[in-house]
């Protein structure tokens, strides 16, 4: 599983200084949380309803 600990360093290494700093801003975090879990929404939702509409 090289993936998932490539995942978990990338993850420990670039992403925990910028949490520490939107722990202070709680509204801010959600408001990111919710704009990133929008677009991996819109994301499934068009590869699982739109890829099996094809128009020629």
């Amino acid at each position: 599983m090289p993936g998932t600990a490539v995942g978990i360093y990338f993850i420990d290494t670039f992403v925990r200084p910028f949490a520490k700093i939107m722990e202070k801003m709680p509204f801010l975090m959600i408001g990111f949380l919710v704009i990133l879990y929008g677009i991996i929404a819109y994301v499934v939702l068009k590869s699982a309803y739109v890829a099996d509409e094809h128009h020629y």
